[in-house]
Order: structure tokens, then sequence, then C-alpha cells
């Protein structure tokens, strides 16, 4: 018979997981070409024969089908493509590289031995320029040249962009607002996203997208020398094609304390290999999270109207402006209209200098998985802060609103 102490010893046997299990991402292809003929097929061909390069892919199309390719596949490590006949190819090569993964290196051939043209690729971001007819020899140069540190294009320079979403108080709507921003960029934008919960005990991002959470991330955080792109493969949760997910759910007895250079390097290494990042940031004072948002290029306050979230969002502010002034700010006010005797109208938010850059009307409702959202309020505040941080315009009728 199991003595109490050892009971109280040993782990806690929890249920099994009723969770989807966890898909590993596909493997990455090494190089993949496209060419616009057969004969540049069959030259190409013949040179990659004689390079030590695994299962290289060579697709028709030139830059036109490259581009098309990569608004729904994964960016291979590598790109040459055939820039011949293009009208604008430098204009062209900027589209690829919106599309193109952070570290893909893109050599382009083409039939113009033009210096002007050259330089403008180069600007543009490819590493280099190569003019037919293509040999065997040209190709090596133009590959082992460019990974080269000091000589990076910008394509292959670029790293992804952060986003960390913070609440001013518990339950005003951040890890959804996360949720389905981290959705739309992948799903609506075609990226490559991350979404990196940083509440190791209570986070809800995994649970909210129906996924097992893994001890992965505490590991990570934990022994930060094992942070590559090989573990983060083998621990990252896959939810569609493009949305991966870094998250835990750690006993409640144990501490899962991390450093400020954990979460610098898990930021770094997944900067290179993500379009976006979007970290849900818990409320915790700590110089790990602290790290979190001082380093996200676009921090989201989300907040509602209460005396308490106010309070805490000036807080939240002034925590801000201590930071890197370079790094923007947002303010989501969700719920509005909910009421309450302590809310606070929006007029009496200007007077502390609290101008919400988004306003969520309330619209109270049973919780749901996450799922695509029909048109609406928070649908196009999500579409809208994914245009702000993409760059691209929605396009739609704006139910949001900017404060002046």
């Amino acid at each position: 018979m199991i003595s109490a102490l050892q009971t109280l010893k040993s782990p806690l046997q929890t249920p099994g997981p009723i969770e989807k299990a966890v898909r590993q991402p596909a493997s990455r292809v090494r190089l993949m070409v496209f060419v616009l003929d057969g004969e540049s097929e069959a030259s190409l061909s013949s040179c990659l024969a004689q390079l030590p390069i695994p299962s290289p892919m060579i697709r028709r199309g030139g830059l036109a089908g490259a581009i098309r390719y990569l608004g729904a596949e994964r960016s291979p490590e590598s790109i040459i493509v055939d820039i011949s006949g293009a009208e604008m190819p430098a204009s062209q090569i900027h589209e690829l590289a919106e599309l193109c993964e952070p570290g893909v290196i893109v050599i382009a051939i083409g039939d113009k031995n033009d210096i002007a043209l050259y330089r403008d690729l180069v600007r543009a971001g490819v590493s280099e320029y190569i003019v037919k007819p293509i040999t065997a020899q040209l190709l090596v140069k133009a590959l082992i040249r460019a990974p080269a540190s000091d000589e990076a294009s910008p394509i292959s320079r670029k790293l992804g962009k952060v986003v960390a979403v913070v609440g001013a108080r518990g339950g005003v709507g951040a890890t959804t607002l996360a949720i389905h921003l981290a959705l739309h960029l992948a799903n609506q934008q075609s990226r490559r996203v991350m979404l990196l919960d940083l509440d190791l005990h209570t986070g809800d991002c995994a649970l909210a997208l129906n996924l097992r959470p893994t001890p992965g991330l505490r590991e990570a955080l934990a022994n930060p020398l094992r942070i590559d792109s090989v573990f983060l493969d083998r621990t990252m949760a896959l939810h569609g094609e493009r949305l991966f997910v870094l998250s835990a759910e750690e006993p409640l007895r144990v501490d899962s304390e991390f450093t400020a250079e954990a979460v610098d390097k898990l930021v770094g290494v997944l900067r290179t290999q993500f379009h976006y990042i979007v970290a849900d940031v818990p409320r915790i004072p700590g110089s790990a999270y602290w790290q979190a948002l001082d380093t996200a290029d676009l921090r989201i306050i989300v907040a509602d109207q209460t005396l308490r979230s106010v309070r805490d969002t000036v807080r939240l502010r002034e925590g801000f402006s201590a930071a890197r002034a370079e790094h923007s700010n947002m303010l989501v006010v969700n719920r509005s209209g909910e009421g309450g005797r302590r809310a606070m109208t929006l007029q009496e938010m200007a007077k502390v200098k609290l101008q919400p850059n988004f306003v969520i009307p309330f619209r109270p409702s049973l919780f749901t998985a996450p799922r695509p959202l029909r048109r609406g309020a928070l649908t196009e505040v999500v579409a809208a802060l994914a245009g702000e941080i993409s760059g691209r315009a929605t396009g739609r009728k704006r139910w949001w609103r900017f404060a002046t």
C-alpha cells in the first residue's frame, strides 16, 4: 500500500488530453527555382545536378510564379528566380520580399546585362543577379556569397516583427485579441505567424485553439542555450497551415521563473523564422515580462473603461515611456458601453491623456473557441490592427474609430 508521504511526493496524475495532438511543421525546401520556359529549366537542371544540393525544386512561372507560390506556401531557404521579360522587376522583387520569411536568400537571373538594373535589384533585396547563360560555376559563386553577413541582402537580413499584447487588468480580452490577430495575419494575409503565450501556468492561447501545451516552452526559457530552430520545430504546435503556437500549462505549485535574457534569446530566434510574433504577455511586474514588452516593435494595451483599468493603463504607459522610444504603442478599449458604477467615459479618459486607437463596443455573448469571425466590430478592429502592423489596407467599412 502506498504511503501518504509517497503519494505527496509523486507527481499529480492528470486526465488524458482531449485536445488535438501536436502537429509538426512541414519540412522546409532548401532551394526552389522559378523559370520561364523549358530551355531555362533544362539549363538550370543540368547546372544544379553538378551541385551538392539535395532535391532542389524547379517550377515554371518566373517572378510572377514565385510571388503566387509564396503567397500560399512556406518560403524555401533559397530562391532562384528568372526575371526575364518582367516589366518592373525591382518593384516585383519588393513584392516578393514582403512574402519571404526572414533569412531567405534570393538570386535573380535574367537576360539584361545592365548595371543600373543590377543596383535596383540589390536595393530591392536580391543577393546576386546573374546574366544568362547560366553555368554551374556562376551558381556556386552566387550561393556561397549570399550568406555573408556583411554583404547580406535586405531580404536575408530582415527579421520578423514582434507584437506584444497586454491587458490592463484581467478579463479585458487581451488574449482573445492576440489570438484573433495571429489568426488573421496567418490566414487572411498568408503570413507565417508565431503566437507566444508567456503565461506558463494559466495561459489560455492553446486552450482556446484546442491545442495541447507542451513542456518545450518552459525548457527553452529555463535553458536558453538550447534554443535553436531544431529545438523549436519539435516544440511548436501547429494550427492550420501558418499559425504556430508556443505555450505551456505548468503545475500551479511549480515555480517557472525565467530571466529577461532567456526571453531575449527566444524572441531573437523566433524573429529569424516568422513574419510576425504575437506575444500574449501577462501582467506580471518582473524583468522577464518587461523584456518581452521592451523588445516588441508594437505594444498593444487592451483595457476597458473601469477605474481600475484606466489607472493600470496609465501605469503601463509610464512603464513603456522608460523603454526605447522608437517602439510604437497602441491602446484598444474593449467592451465600450458596458456601463457600471465606476466606468469612465472616453471623454474622461482623454483628460488623463488616454486616447484609444481602437474602440470595440460591448456585445455580450457566450465564449466560444476562435473561429472565422462574422463581420462586426471585433472583426474590423482585428483587420485594421493587422493592416496597421503589415502596412496593408483593409479596404472595408470602418466599424472602429481612431481617437482624435
